[in-house]
């Protein structure tokens, strides 16, 4: 006979001896135990009541049920019992404590005792539990089960339990309810319909909460060694974080489903399917090892499926917020496959259609992306391709493309030359070698020609003064490296009527936060009145030689570098060139011309021309052809009438600096501090 039928029968003969002698008796068991429940230390007492029944007084120091993760201490109750047909009724006020030391808490509860069966109601506004159990003749297979029913259970009750398991929880409410059949051997699993209501939660640190969560389903338990968990539900409403992961769920119920058990220090995930139809699809399978350095040891990944914008909108702007994407736009279906190992990722592949991504802040983005990769960690791949319709790199107009590619032994590899259009020329592109599973160290190796790109086409496009030519060459390597963008060789640029070359240029986080380049340029025999043309500061003639070196922008703005541009052959210069040249020394005319002198004459001839600036601190630290104590050189006249342009300013402030070209160039008088 089963705990509550034993204790039944204890209840009952105690009754029946009270109704024949009148009189109250006591009864003591020190250990009840049976269908995995324990309860020990108990008395139980019969006492007449005034109106001529029986009053229940029942006390317990301990009741566990390891099947339901209950132990409660300290259990009280009092009612009168009373006969009700073939059964007896119990109805009163009962007390106990949660947890050793905890403060009590009361209830009330309506118990009904009969040969073979039990109800009991247990009250504590909002929460009510019901709990019966069926005589084995009114199952359908002769077996009595238990069956528990909760309903309203605030989840704040629970607070304590659950701080124990997490003990980041700061706070966790919303409402819980179950409904559940004990089975009647070890080898039918245990199955919980459940429903979690407005679920809210917060970690210490505030990396995790939720809000208004609802949840719905159905757990199927199997015990044994290993224990298995099937989980069948919905979400319904509210958000979630989890570290940099922000969901918001749709009120219309996104479909949860996966298998759960444990395999050695991991747990194995599997069967898992998420769908929110029309938003994100998921369908796979994991190896989770939680205390491990790497949790992640196995994965595969089926299917997953995002519809933009609304994948984006409602799982994604979180990462993609902490990466400095929150402004990028996007649209259409992407379709990935996965698998991983110990090893890392071992294959993995994407299909596209009609996919666009815009991000305007970064003058980056694509138009009509489409096409599918494959890629495996050994072996071969089936080949695939992309194509675009348009795309932006850095505002720079890319044309329509489509690029063939071959997935073999680690390595994405373009399969042939691809020729995209540019500026009224073509980006070549020669060769491209990624490696999809680079953690850190090269992920991509390639090699490009330019042809024929317009320069008045390119400086419009960069915001830069209006440039005239053509620009081409070759750039046999570059290289992607640990968030490194770099050029290996020069690249060799003829602009100008002169040569310009650049050599160890390299861009840090290129696609990230605060991207930062730095280079080394070198100039040589460039025609200064083409120059002064194009940026509008006063024409000088001659030629002009010089380089920027340790040159270092963040942001795309300057923050350091050691410039010097000279014109030791001489030439022409302007008035305005020469008060633009004034203004960026801080400088005047020396030997012996009066500046009101200047306006009769629209040019003059010069011997050398020179101009250095090192940038370190937001401060240009300026130097010219030759120094006397505070002043040097900028421009040395020749001929008649004679200028020479001098500097005093040794010292300038970048901002200032900049400020004052601009003003010169624009034809207002510069103001000298």
């Amino acid at each position: 006979m089963s705990f509550p039928f034993r204790f039944a029968g204890i209840v009952l003969a105690l009754a029946v001896s009270a109704q024949g002698h009148g009189a109250g008796l006591r009864a003591a068991v020190d250990t009840l135990q049976a269908g995995g429940v324990t309860l020990k230390n108990i008395k139980v007492e019969l006492m007449p009541a005034p109106d001529g029944g029986q009053d229940l007084a029942l006390e317990a120091a301990q009741l566990q049920w390891p099947g339901l993760d209950l132990q409660l201490h300290d259990l009280q109750a009092h009612c009168p019992l009373e006969p009700d047909a073939a059964a007896w009724r119990c109805a009163g006020q009962a007390r106990l404590r949660p947890t050793a030391g905890a403060a009590p808490v009361e209830a009330g509860f309506v118990a009904q005792l009969a040969q073979g069966s039990l109800d009991l109601q247990i009250n504590r506004a909002p929460a009510r539990l019901n709990l019966s159990r069926r005589r084995a003749e009114a199952a359908g297979d002769g077996v009595a089960r238990w069956q528990l029913q909760l309903r309203q259970l605030p989840l704040n009750w629970l607070e304590q339990r659950l701080r124990a398991a997490w003990p980041a929880l700061t706070r966790v409410d919303g409402q819980l309810a179950l409904d559940l059949e004990l089975p009647a051997s070890a080898t039918v699993p245990l199955q919980v319909d459940y429903s979690l209501r407005d679920l809210g939660f917060d970690s210490a640190d505030g990396s995790r909460a939720a809000a208004h969560v609802n949840l719905a389903g159905k757990l199927d338990w199997r015990a044994g060694t290993p224990w298995r968990l099937r989980h069948r539900g919905q979400i319904g409403g509210g958000e979630v974080l989890l570290g940099s992961v922000h969901a918001a769920f749709a009120d219309h119920g996104t479909r949860l489903e996966f298998g759960l058990a444990p395999e050695a220090d991991a747990y194995r995930l599997g069967e898992l399917v998420y769908d929110d139809p029309g938003v994100l699809a998921v369908n796979g399978a994991a190896l989770i090892a939680p205390a491990a350095s790497s949790p992640l040891r196995e994965l595969r990944l089926e299917r997953l499926t995002a519809e933009l914008p609304a994948a984006q909108q409602r799982y994604l702007q979180g990462p993609l917020a902490l990466a400095g994407w929150g402004e990028l736009q996007t649209r259409g279906r992407i379709a990935l496959h996965a698998r991983s190992d110990a090893n890392g990722l071992s294959e993995a592949g994407v299909q596209l259609a009609g996919v666009d991504l815009v991000e305007n802040a970064r003058g980056i983005g694509v138009q009509q992306l489409a096409g599918e990769l494959a890629w495996r960690r050994e072996g071969e791949a089936a080949p695939g391709e992309l194509i675009w319709q348009s795309a932006r790199l850095y505002s720079l107009p890319l044309g329509a493309a489509r690029l063939r590619w071959q997935g073999r032994d680690g390595v994405l590899a373009l399969q042939a030359p691809a020729q995209i259009p540019l500026l009224g020329g073509s980006l070549d592109l020669q060769r491209v070698d990624v490696h999809p599973a680079a953690t850190a160290g090269e992920r991509l190796r390639a090699g490009f020609a330019l042809h024929d790109i317009e320069l008045a086409a390119l400086s419009q496009a960069l915001g830069w003064p209006r440039f005239g030519g053509k620009l081409g060459g070759a750039v046999p390597q570059l290289r992607y490296a640990d968030e490194r963008l770099e050029l290996a060789g020069g690249l060799l640029l003829n602009v100008f009527d002169g040569t310009l070359n650049v050599t160890g240029l390299a861009l840090e986080r290129p696609f990230g936060v605060l991207p930062a380049l730095s280079a080394e340029i070198a100039f040589d025999n460039l025609d200064l009145k083409l120059v002064t043309g194009t940026f509008d500061i006063g024409d000088i003639s001659g030629r002009l030689s010089g380089y920027v070196r340790g040159l270092r922008l963040s942001d795309w703005q300057p923050v350091a570098f050691d410039a010097q541009l000279q014109a030791l052959d001489g030439g022409r210069i302007s008035q305005r060139a020469v008060n633009t040249i004034s203004s960026v020394g801080g400088g005047g005319i020396a030997a012996g011309l009066q500046a009101s002198m200047l306006k009769l004459f629209d040019t003059f001839g010069y011997a050398r021309l020179g101009l250095g600036c090192r940038l370190q601190n937001a401060v240009c630290h300026m130097r010219g052809l030759d120094a006397d104590g505070a002043r040097y050189t900028l421009v040395e006249g020749r001929g008649l009438p004679r200028i020479q342009i001098v500097g005093h300013q040794s010292e300038v402030d970048w901002a200032v600096l900049v400020e004052r070209v601009k003003a010169a160039a624009s034809g207002t008088k510069p103001v000298i501090h």
